[in-house]
């Protein structure tokens, strides 16, 4: 893989991060809603962000409504918007990883790395934080997953090349999500507790997923993160997210909207935010 590839990758996976053996298609039963708003019928799928090709075909649930819609809704069209992502990755010339690191942090990063068999040399003009968001997506690589074949990026391949009059809308922005990631990943903190992350919360979460445990997904996530990162990661996101949704839900198109799974749980959840802003939502699967 030529660096300018394995930069590209990278970078897709960065922004997938935003946020296990896999189980066959036929058992995937990932949790969606359905939007009933003036007449028109909308879907909230939850979906994660890297997966594996015998995923696909999708359950029919999912695909039927997905053909029925007007509009894909994403968070961000990843892949088209990795090249926006990729300068703002990289060290200013002069500075190298190891400069901006301590040294036994990046002793252990170089250690891990090798361990997960990613030359450290690879990384030398990455900034810490986005050393930090490949180091999340690792375990998932280990565990035979690719982003590639993650729902929403699948979803948008299919809109873009099956449908092409179905309108692809991004609810946020690709230096929204550059702003994001720098700031939750710059400490090293953070980077040591990513590299000691059990991988066996990989494999819970794809679980979860599959299964369309919303609950399970939201108990891992606070296992996970702080309630600071639970704020900026999802509440402050999904607030946001609610005023876009409404306007799109109010006009006579029918949207199909995938996010995470994480951010449709709880009462700070979009499902919930929605029924408070007036909105029938039902949770189909």
């Amino acid at each position: 893989m030529t660096y300018l590839v394995r930069l590209k990758y990278f970078v897709s996976l960065s922004i997938l991060l935003l946020i296990t053996l896999s189980s066959h298609a036929s058992n995937l039963q990932p949790a969606m809603w359905k939007v009933e708003h003036q007449g028109v019928t909308s879907y909230i799928l939850g979906s994660i962000h890297i997966g594996k090709s015998d995923w696909y075909p999708l359950p029919s649930y999912i695909t039927n409504a997905f053909n029925e819609s007007d509009a894909l809704v994403v968070e961000l069209d990843a892949i088209a918007n990795s090249a926006a992502m990729t300068s703002q990755m990289m060290l200013p010339a002069g500075q190298t990883l190891q400069n901006n690191l301590s040294p036994q942090v990046f002793k252990k990063l170089d250690e891990y790395l090798t361990k997960n068999g990613m030359p450290l040399a690879a990384f030398t003009q990455f900034k810490p934080w986005a050393v930090a968001t490949v180091v999340a997506v690792i375990p998932y690589l280990k565990a035979g997953l690719d982003p590639t074949f993650g729902i929403d990026s699948q979803l948008i391949t299919h809109a873009k090349n099956k449908n092409k009059n179905m309108a692809l809308i991004e609810l946020e922005t690709a230096q929204f999500q550059i702003n994001l990631l720098s700031g939750l990943f710059s400490d090293e903190k953070m980077l040591i507790e990513l590299m000691e992350l059990p991988d066996y919360q990989t494999k819970q979460l794809i679980d979860f997923w599959a299964m369309g445990n919303i609950d399970k997904i939201d108990d891992l996530m606070q296992q996970q993160m702080t309630p600071e990162q639970r704020d900026v990661m999802l509440t402050k996101r999904n607030t946001n997210w609610i005023e876009k949704l409404v306007k799109l839900f109010n006009t006579n198109k029918s949207n199909f909207v995938v996010v995470g799974a994480a951010h449709l749980a709880g009462d700070k959840g979009l499902p919930t935010l929605l029924l408070n802003a007036g909105i029938k939502v039902t949770r189909i699967k």
